[in-house]
């Protein structure tokens, strides 16, 4: 299979996804405690936080099928390389062929 290694977007998305889902949940305990604060806006804080967390979701993952396509895409440019190769050998073949019917036809 295709060999991948963990990038340094990777090594830092885990230890920042965590930081970020304690200190939202630390932030949503905090407004919790305070009476200042309505339940709208710890809604708003509640799906604020959520928000944040999909969205950086959502850019590993985008970063992550990105390197997967460019890693089969070079696969993909070294079996068309390959492929031309066997195509001109075939393509010489058949000339060397037609060269010898037209001498045994003569």
């Amino acid at each position: 299979m295709l060999g991948r290694k963990i990038n340094i977007f990777e090594k830092l998305l885990l230890p920042v996804g965590v930081g970020l889902t304690f200190f939202g949940l630390y932030l949503i305990i905090l407004a919790q405690k305070s009476d200042t604060l309505t339940g709208w806006l710890k809604l708003a804080a509640v799906f604020t936080w959520m928000v944040l967390l999909f969205v950086v979701i959502v850019a590993a993952t985008t970063e992550d099928m990105k390197e997967e396509l460019g890693l089969i895409q070079r696969e993909h440019v070294t079996e068309i390389k390959i492929m031309r190769e066997m195509v001109y050998d075939q393509l010489q073949e058949l000339k060397l062929l037609r060269q010898e019917l037209v001498r045994h036809k003569k």
